[in-house]
Formats: C-alpha cells, structure tokens, sequence
C-alpha cells in the first residue's frame, strides 16, 4: 500500500467507532441538530469542561509506546485507563473485553481489554418477508444503515490477573495491529477518548435549562477548552445526551414531571397557585399557574388584559395561553399563564373562571383576544361586566388573508386601516367604512359584514367609553408571542416550557 493510500485509509478509520450503533448515532444527531449563534459568555466559577484527558500530564511517558507487561494498578479501571494512554500514542482506540472471576464466586479476578478492532461483527439475521412490499422496505432499511467495516480481527489486547499484593497486573499484551493506525490530531474521535463525564453532563444541563440550545451550549464548550479536539467527546455525543436530556420527560410522564415542580414550588411561596385539569384518560388537559408576584402585579396593573391564544410551539401542540397587561414602565406584566388542550368554550370557561379564582375575583375593566367564537362565549360567562376587545394585530393579520387582489390597492388598505384605528369620531368611522364599501364593492363580502357586525370590539372610535390604557393590542399580543416563543420550538416539553427564563421574568419588553 503506497503512502497515499495509507493516509486515507487512516482517516476512514478514525472516523468511524467499533459500536455497532453509529447509523443510530448519526440519525438522532440529526433529530438534535439546531442551528444557534456562539454563546459568549456563561458565569462560571472554575473550569467544569476540562478534558479529562487534558487533566493528564502533557509529557505522557513515552515507555508506554512499547510492551505493557509488569505494570500494576489497583484496579480494573486504572488498567483501562493505562492501556488508553498507550492506545493515544499508538494510534488505536479500546474496548473493554471479558471478566475472569474467582472460581465459584462473582468476585473478578482478571480482565481482558481489546483494540476496537478486535473480532469480526456478527452476519445480520435474516428475517422471514412475507410479500414484495416487505422485501421493498426491508432493502430500503438495510440501505439506509450502511456502516465502515472497522472489525478487522486485530488481535492487540491486554490481560490483567489479581497478583499477590491484590493489584491488578498486566500479564499478557499483543503489540501487534493488523491494520492502519490512525495519526495523533485526531485521536480524540476514538470512543475510549471520548469521555461524557458528570461535571459535563451538569453543565450541559445547566446550560439547557437556561434555554440554551444543543449546538450552542457545545460551541460554548468547544470554545472554553481551546477547540473541538479539547472538549473530550464529539459532537455527536453531545447531541445524544442533549437528546436523552429530552427523552428523560415525555408524554405523561412531563405533565406529572411537571405537577410535582409546581408543588415544590408552592411548599416555598405559599402564595403560589396553580390548577389542573384532567381528560376522561386522565391525562392533563388544561394547566394554570400565576405566583405571588403576578398577582401583586395584577392588583395595581389589572385593568386591561390581554388574553393571547395564537401560540402553539411546544410538543404537544397545545395552547399556551399567558395573560398579560402593561406596568407604570409600558412594559408587559404576565399576570398569568394557561396550558390549554383546546379551543372550546368549556375550556375557556375554566381557564377564565381559574384565573378569576386565582387573583380574588378581579374583574378587569377590558379584555383583548383574537376573534374567536368560544372565547367570547367564555368572557361573556365569566366575565359579563368587561369590556371585550378584539386584537388589531391578529384582526390585520386575519384580514390579509382575505383581500385577494385587493392587497395591493394602497387606497384600500390605507381606508381599511383608517377603519380599525384611524377615525377619532363614530360618525368618522360611520362615513369610512361605508365608503370603503361601495368603492370596492364589498357590499356582499360576508367577511367584512360580520366584522362590521363586531364593531364595537375593535373600532378605536367607538370604544372610548372604557379604559383600554391607550395601549394598541397588537403592540401587547406580538411582543408577547415573542416574549414567550423566543427558546421554544416543536420539541420543547411542558416542563423545558415552563422552567425557560421568560416564564419567570413577570415583566418583559
């Protein structure tokens, strides 16, 4: 094999592990993969993302490029690690082999370690296919998991047997590879030099927990530790455990995840409140929560609401519906916030009937939402003596979807607007809205009637009789979706939901 060759083949082969798992591994990176700018900066008091391997002395004792036979360590851990420090030099990764044990007993006695590339894989099994299509699909699969033949019947190993002294020592070790070895930059891509440490795996957690995203939290580390051959494990592994992350709280198991939180959470502030309904399968169909602090907020801030329900990226694809309002500072206070299973008019009865509960029985003086039927039924009920608003913001957004050739009449869309916040008199709107009318001919739209119909919910000129705190709601409702929505996506669970930094910041911009 000519130089060349040689150099290539040893890059093949240190790419790809002795596992059998790495079309898997390659596929639920994948599912992990989010793109993210480079986090700067994260307080940190100490360096939690040390290599181990970079713990080790940088001058690694080059004896330990030859035979390893005599050396002695108390346990089968240290053998491991020995024989990885001559594997780092020699250009091979590890795998832990077989137990000797203490004849009649469960106590070892002597371990073999192997090169990765020790053995041959086993033939995969061939199952019985019934028909054609069965055939189709099980060629499909078995193309989709091709993997590198890596096994290459290497026999490079070590065996350590208790001595005397009841240390563990070397007594066998094979130098000898049949194959290629890979080059010093890039031993770190071995798997018995990849190493997910607990120090990591809490920091990984730490910086999930604040919202950080899986690729960002591993640019952080690669960037505190000088480079991605400095971290101590792949990127791929640190998707995985971003995954497992995820995979540790789903389906029931997040909503009680998520129960028992909100109790821990009421043992330290009494004040806290929190309810939950529950479906005839007795899984969580609607969730409401406000702490002590949102309801003081509530109390001085309380008379115009928001009420948003446009929101859905979570992955369960429920609602989250927060309430909201504005503070002395024109910044928006969350007075609350509902998990919601759906968009019934008994659901909102008791999310509204919850929230009324909840902060003693306050009624506000106005309500803004989107133009939702079972809302307004809700509010009706529960709410009778306020005054129910319609958004601008997701009435302008509604309303775009039905103008047709009509978008791109500046002289429509200039009266239309004029309509929604414009007019400063009733007999203003009276005269725009009827003229807008009969010079686009709209008479018959039945859209447009049954807003008119509404009037009174959002035309700024006939709402002057109740306090709306001279807010536009589609300012409240965008910064809100905004607001809540930054960190989360599809896959986020209740309790990533809930435990993401803008939930608990009561005041956002």
């Amino acid at each position: 094999m000519d130089q060349e060759n040689l150099e290539n083949h040893r890059e093949v082969y240190d790419v790809e592990d002795e596992d059998e798992g790495t079309s898997q591994q390659v596929m639920v990176a994948n599912q992990c993969i989010e793109e993210g700018s480079i986090i700067h900066s994260i307080d940190t008091n100490h360096n939690i993302f040390e290599n181990p391997n970079n713990e080790q002395e940088e001058n690694i004792d080059k004896e330990l490029d030859g035979s390893l036979i005599g050396e002695a360590r108390k346990t089968t851990d240290e053998i491991y690690d020995l024989y990885c420090k001559h594997a780092a030099i020699i250009g091979f990764s590890v795998r832990k082999g077989k137990n000797r044990y203490k004849e009649g007993t469960t106590i070892v006695n002597g371990k073999y370690f192997y090169c990765s590339a020790a053995g041959i894989r086993d033939p995969p099994k061939n199952k019985e296919l019934k028909n054609e299509d069965d055939q189709s699909d099980a060629k499909k699969k078995e193309r989709r998991k091709r993997v590198m033949i890596t096994r290459t019947k290497c026999e490079a190993q070590i065996f350590a047997k208790k001595n005397e002294n009841g240390d563990f020592e070397i007594e066998k070790h094979v130098v000898v590879h049949n194959h290629p070895l890979t080059r010093e930059i890039s031993n770190y891509l071995h798997r018995s030099e990849r190493q997910m440490t607990e120090p990591k795996k809490e920091a990984i957690e730490a910086m999930s927990e604040c919202g950080l995203r899986p690729m960002e939290s591993y640019r952080y580390m690669s960037t505190e530790t000088g480079g991605d051959d400095c971290v101590g494990h792949t990127m791929i592994d640190h998707l995985n455990y971003c995954y497992k992350l995820k995979m540790k709280q789903i389906d029931g198991k997040d909503s009680q995840t998520l129960v028992n939180k909100l109790y821990d959470i009421q043992s330290i502030d009494p004040e806290f409140f929190f309810r939950v309904r529950l479906n005839a399968e007795g899984k969580v169909e609607c969730l409401f929560w406000r702490d002590s602090m949102m309801r003081e907020d509530y109390k001085i801030y309380g008379d115009v609401l928001v009420f948003d329900t446009t929101f859905r990226t979570n992955k369960y694809n429920l609602i989250c519906a927060p309430f909201v309002g504005i503070n002395n500072h024109w910044k928006n206070t969350m007075f609350a916030c509902a998990f919601i299973g759906d968009e019934t008019t008994e659901s909102f009865v008791w999310v509204f009937e919850t929230f009324l509960k909840a902060m003693g029985g306050k009624h506000p003086i106005s309500i803004f939402t989107d133009q939702d039927a079972a809302i307004a039924a809700g509010i009706e009920q529960v709410f009778p003596s306020s005054r129910h608003r319609l958004c601008l913001w997701h009435l302008s957004k509604n309303a775009n979807s039905r103008f047709g050739l009509l978008k791109s009449d500046k002289n429509f869309k200039n009266a239309f607007y004029k309509c929604l916040s414009g007019c400063i008199t009733p007999n203003d709107f009276e005269e725009t809205w009827k003229s807008m009318i009969n010079t686009f001919k709209l008479e018959k739209d039945d859209w447009f009637n049954r807003l008119y119909g509404l009037k009174e919910k959002w035309c700024t000129a006939l709402s002057k009789d109740f306090f709306s705190a001279g807010i536009l709601s589609s300012q409240r409702s965008e910064s809100t979706n905004h607001a809540v929505g930054f960190k989360a996506n599809k896959s986020t669970t209740l309790t990533e939901f809930y435990s993401s930094k803008c939930i608990h910041d009561n005041t956002f911009s």
